[in-house]
């Protein structure tokens, strides 16, 4: 990399680029997920990051003003990390876009999302049948702990656990509960 303004070559180290209070707002979320966040490098916090959900893109700024030192290095920084690579199974061609900062937020935010989801899903697990994908399910729910009800009633939940099955396998679901004992599973 080359600065621009003396053209002296620089080093750009590894960086951790972070979020912080984040803000999402679902129902906001119309075309991309709408948020605000506090962005932070290396553990300081530099700046902000949003979306209104509205199909637009994501704006970062620095605290101090528009385009601070930080930011610049930044987005220097995350234009040396490989590229997004899309997969497409309608057309078997795959896509790739150059990384970005802007790309590299709107990452964090989906993973953000995603840990959240799977946490939801793990606290659902412990009074429900969790049956689909990871981004459609359908649950079946108990007024007790799912392990109470194959502890004390085994047949009964061997028998809704294999109906449920049955009902939305069709579908292509399949079980996401990762605290189902071996033997209802056969």
């Amino acid at each position: 990399m080359y600065n621009s303004l003396n053209f002296k070559p620089i080093k750009l180290k590894t960086m951790k680029i972070e979020l912080k209070n984040i803000k999402y707002s679902d129902w906001g979320s119309e075309e991309t997920h709408c948020f605000q966040a506090d962005l932070y490098l290396n553990g300081k916090k530099i700046g902000y990051a949003e979306n209104d959900g509205k199909g637009g893109n994501t704006n970062y700024y620095g605290i101090e003003h528009h385009w601070s030192k930080d930011i610049k290095l930044m987005e220097e920084y995350c234009k040396t990390l490989p590229p997004i690579v899309y997969d497409s199974s309608l057309t078997g061609k795959g896509m790739s876009i150059d990384m970005n900062l802007e790309h590299y937020i709107d990452d964090l935010i989906s993973k953000h999302l995603q840990q959240k989801e799977e946490k939801k899903m793990e606290k659902q697990m412990t009074k429900s049948i969790l049956i689909g994908n990871k981004s459609s399910y359908q649950i079946i729910s108990f007024k007790v702990p799912l392990k109470d009800v194959w502890e004390k009633h085994p047949q009964y939940f061997s028998k809704t656990l294999k109906e449920s099955m049955e009902k939305y396998a069709k579908n292509g679901y399949q079980l996401l509960n990762n605290n189902i004992p071996q033997q209802f599973l056969n």
